[in-house]
C-alpha cells in the first residue's frame, strides 16, 4: 500500500467530514474528557521541519536570525498514542486486516495532528516498538505515513511481554488507542490494565475481516495458523461452518464485554468496508473521537 498524494487528499476529506458529523470548534473535535479550554503561551523551541509556520516567532527571527516556534499549554491539549497490532494474524484477508488498519491509523493520526494534538505511533506483537513520538502539526503526517509503510505483520502475539515496558507519555490528557484483531485476549486485557496504570485513557478498535465473520468455504482444506504455523486438515461442511460463525460471534461479544468491564471504549470495524465507512463508524461510536 502506498500513501500517495491522493490518499492524503482522502484524509483531508475525512477530516472535514468528521467535523460536519460532530459540529464544534477545532479544540472540541477530538478525544476529550474535559469541558472548555484555556490556551496560554508556554515557551519557545527551535523550529523543526514540519512545524506549523503560523507559530514561528518572527520577532525573534528578526533579532537573532534563527527560527523559533511558540508553544502553548492548554487544558484541552491532548496526547494521542496509536498502537498498531503488527502480529502475523493481522495479515489475514484480502486485502489484509493489517493494510486496512494502517489506513485507519493514518486517518486518526491526520485528524489528531490537524487539531494540534501530539500524536505518537507504536506497533506491537511480542515486542512494543516506538516509531514516532509526540508529532505535532498537520505537516508531520508525512513522517508518520513514511513510517507506517515500513511496518509489516510478521511475528506471533505476546501482548503481556510487549506491554510490560512503559510507554512514553507527556503530562496532561493522554489517550492510548489500540487497534488489534484481539486474538491474544489475555494479553490484551493485561495491556489495557498496564496502559491505564500509566495514566492513559484507553480506547479499543477491534479490527475484523468479513472472511473471519463468514468464510465462504466448503470442502477439504488445510488450515494454517498464521502465528504458530501449525496446520490442520479439515472437512469444511455447512454444519461445521455454522458452529464456527457462532463461536466467532461469541469471541467478539466476549472481547467487547472485557473492554466494558475494564471501562474502555470499544468499537469493532469491518476492514472490508471503505475507509470512509470505517472512520465514520469509529466517529459515531463515540469513545476514540468523542466530544464530551
Amino acid at each position: 500500500m502506498a500513501f500517495d498524494p491522493n490518499f492524503v487528499r482522502t484524509l483531508e476529506a475525512l477530516r472535514l467530514l468528521t467535523r460536519r458529523i460532530r459540529p464544534g470548534d477545532n479544540r472540541g473535535d477530538r478525544i476529550s474528557s474535559r469541558k472548555g479550554s484555556s490556551i496560554e503561551f508556554s515557551e519557545h523551541r527551535a523550529y523543526t521541519p514540519g512545524d506549523e509556520i503560523r507559530y514561528i516567532d518572527w520577532n525573534i527571527y528578526a533579532r537573532h536570525n534563527n527560527l523559533f516556534v511558540k508553544e502553548f499549554s492548554a487544558e484541552e491539549n491532548l496526547h494521542v498514542t496509536l498502537l498498531l497490532d503488527s502480529s502475523a494474524s493481522m495479515g489475514f484477508g484480502s486485502p489484509s486486516k493489517f493494510e486496512a488498519t494502517r489506513e485507519v491509523v493514518a486517518a486518526l493520526a491526520y485528524i489528531g495532528l490537524s487539531h494540534f494534538d501530539s500524536v505518537s505511533l507504536y506497533s506491537f506483537d511480542s515486542v512494543l516498538r516506538a516509531h514516532r513520538k509526540f508529532l505535532r502539526g498537520k505537516n508531520r503526517v508525512f513522517d508518520l505515513l513514511e513510517e507506517l509503510e515500513r511496518i509489516e505483520p510478521a511475528e506471533s502475539s505476546d501482548l503481556q511481554s510487549a506491554f510490560s515496558v512503559p510507554i512514553a507519555r507527556q503530562k496532561g490528557n493522554s489517550h492510548a488507542v489500540i487497534l488489534t484483531d484481539g486474538y491474544d485476549r489475555e494479553g490484551l486485557s493485561f495491556s489495557i490494565a498496564s496502559l491505564k496504570g500509566q495514566g492513559f485513557e484507553v480506547h479499543l478498535i477491534h479490527t475484523i475481516s468479513r472472511e473471519e465473520i463468514s468464510p465462504d468455504l466448503e470442502g477439504r482444506y488445510t488450515l494454517t495458523d498464521l502465528e504458530s504455523g501449525k496446520r490442520l486438515d479439515a472437512d469444511l461442511f455447512s454444519g461445521l461452518l455454522e458452529k464456527y460463525r457462532t463461536r466467532f460471534s461469541s469471541f467478539c461479544r466476549d472481547l467487547e464485554r472485557m473492554a466494558r468491564e475494564q471501562e474502555v471504549s470499544y468499537v469493532h470495524v469491518s476492514m472490508d468496508d471503505s475507509l470512509e465507512e470505517r472512520i465514520l463508524q469509529i466517529v459515531r461510536s463515540g469513545g476514540v473521537l468523542e466530544r464530551r
